[in-house]
C-alpha cells in the first residue's frame, strides 16, 4: 500500500515532464514547417521569375517580327507600328535585366544554393544576351528610317556595351567550365624499373624488418614533373613491355588489364581513375 502510496504522488511530475516535452517537440515541428513553407514559397517565387524572363523572350519575338513585316518602304501607320513595337522591347529589355539582377541575388542565400537553378539561370542569361544582340541589329537595320521611337532611352552603343559585357561574361563562364572539365579529366604516369623510380623519388618502401615484407609505395613528395600527362577520356592504353610488371598505384582491379607486349589496358576510366590520378608501374 506504501508503495501504490508513493507511485501515485510522483505520477504527476512525470505527467508534467512528458508534457513539457511533447511541447517542445510540437514547437520544434512548427518551427520546421515554417522553414519549409517559407523555403518552398521562395523557391517558387525564384522559378516564377525565371518563367516570366522567358515569357518576355517569346513576346520580344512577337514584336521584332512586327518591326520586321513593317520595315519594307513603311507607310506613316507603319512607322507608328515600328516605334510602339522598339519602345515596348526596349522596356521588356530593362525588365529582364532587373530580373536577371534580382535572380544573381537570390543565388547568393543559402536557400536557392542548387545547382539546376544555378544552371536555368545562366542558361536565361545567355537567351537575354542574344536577343539582345539581334535588337542592336535591329535596330541598326531600321536606323536609316528615321523612325521616332518614344521612351527608348537605350541607345545601340549602350546595348552594345551590354552585350559585349554578357557576352564577356559567357566567354569566362565557358572557360573556367572548359578548365574545371579538364582538370577532372586530366591524369598522370610513370613507367620505369625499381631503380630509375627511385632515383626520383617517386617509390620507397615501406614497413617489414629490414626489408623483409616491405612493400613499395608511391611516396607523398614525389615530383609530378616526373610523369606524363595524359586526358583519359583520349587514353585507353598505356604502353610499355617489361617481363615483369607491377602496378604499384592503387586501381580496381576490374578497371584494368595487363595486355603482354601491349601495355596497361583501361577497362573503366572512371573506376581506374577514382582512387588516384596518379599511376606509377614498375616493370623489369
Amino acid at each position: 500500500m506504501k508503495r501504490i502510496i508513493i507511485a501515485l504522488s510522483i505520477l504527476p511530475f512525470f505527467v508534467a515532464c512528458n508534457q513539457k516535452e511533447i511541447k517542445q517537440l510540437k514547437e520544434q515541428n512548427q518551427e520546421l514547417t515554417i522553414a519549409a513553407n517559407e523555403k518552398e514559397v521562395a523557391i517558387n517565387d525564384f522559378v516564377a521569375t525565371l518563367n516570366s524572363i522567358e515569357e518576355n523572350i517569346e513576346i520580344i519575338k512577337e514584336k521584332e517580327n512586327i518591326v520586321v513585316v513593317n520595315s519594307e518602304n513603311p507607310d506613316k501607320s507603319q512607322k507608328q507600328k515600328i516605334s510602339s513595337a522598339l519602345t515596348s522591347i526596349n522596356n521588356i529589355l530593362e525588365q529582364n535585366r532587373l530580373k536577371i539582377a534580382e535572380l544573381d541575388r537570390k543565388l547568393k542565400n543559402g536557400w536557392y544554393q542548387n545547382s539546376k537553378l544555378r544552371k536555368l539561370t545562366d542558361r536565361l542569361k545567355a537567351d537575354v544576351a542574344q536577343k539582345e544582340a539581334d535588337i542592336v541589329i535591329l535596330t541598326e537595320n531600321i536606323a536609316s528610317l528615321n523612325i521616332k521611337v518614344e521612351g527608348l532611352t537605350t541607345s545601340v552603343a549602350s546595348l552594345n556595351t551590354t552585350v559585349d559585357s554578357l557576352s564577356t561574361e559567357n566567354a569566362e563562364r565557358a572557360k573556367l567550365i572548359e578548365e574545371k572539365t579538364n582538370n577532372l579529366n586530366t591524369a598522370y604516369y610513370v613507367i620505369g624499373s625499381s631503380s630509375e623510380l627511385k632515383s626520383k623519388n617517386i617509390i620507397s618502401k615501406k614497413g617489414g624488418i629490414i626489408g623483409i615484407g616491405s612493400a613499395t609505395v608511391l611516396n607523398e613528395n614525389f615530383d609530378s614533373r616526373e610523369f606524363k600527362q595524359i586526358d583519359i577520356r583520349e587514353i585507353a592504353l598505356i604502353p610499355f613491355e617489361g617481363e615483369k610488371i607491377e602496378v604499384i598505384t592503387t586501381h580496381p582491379l576490374n578497371s584494368f588489364k595487363l595486355e603482354a607486349g601491349k601495355g596497361l589496358a583501361i577497362i573503366d576510366a572512371e573506376q581506374f581513375w577514382k582512387s588516384s590520378k596518379y599511376l606509377v608501374v614498375k616493370i623489369r
